[in-house]
């Protein structure tokens, strides 16, 4: 039997318009609070690493988000004209590094298949899924590395 998808009597949801970075934060307290009751603490940090040339211009950088035993690639992103030389390999390894001293076992990340699902294949990381149609004609992978201990 289906459960009803209407709320109880008095519950209202609503779209969180004025106030939605202090529920977003509500919300994120919440989750966090029933996650350390069941796995105890997260030990969460988000890095963000970047590549700059002898101007300090961005070529590139990595944003790593790190919680219990894994650790996660939010965005990896070099500039068209620094691409080719050896830099995306050298973020993700530096992000590797940083995930292994924190103790995670394991690293992920989604790509799409317009992006760079073969460069992550060389490095080393296995695509777990995929899903299709968003954006039209393209696929979205997810990628898992196991990390050996340091």
């Amino acid at each position: 039997m289906r459960r009803s998808q209407t709320p109880k009597a008095g519950v209202r949801i609503a779209i969180e318009r004025r106030r939605s970075a202090a529920v977003a934060d509500d919300l994120w307290r919440g989750l966090i609070a029933y996650s350390r009751d069941k796995a105890g603490p997260a030990r969460y940090a988000r890095i963000v690493i970047s590549a700059r040339d002898a101007e300090e211009r961005l070529l590139g950088g990595l944003i790593l988000e790190s919680y219990f035993l894994e650790s996660y690639v939010e965005l990896l992103w070099v500039s068209p004209k620094a691409r080719g030389q050896g830099l995306g390999e050298a973020l993700l390894a530096k992000a590797e590094g940083l995930a292994r001293g924190r103790g995670s076992r394991l690293i992920h990340l989604n790509t799409y298949s317009f992006q760079a699902p073969k460069f992550y294949q060389r490095q080393g990381y296995r695509r777990f899924g995929s899903l299709s149609g968003s954006p039209r004609g393209a696929r979205r992978h997810f990628y898992v590395k196991r990390l050996e201990r340091a």
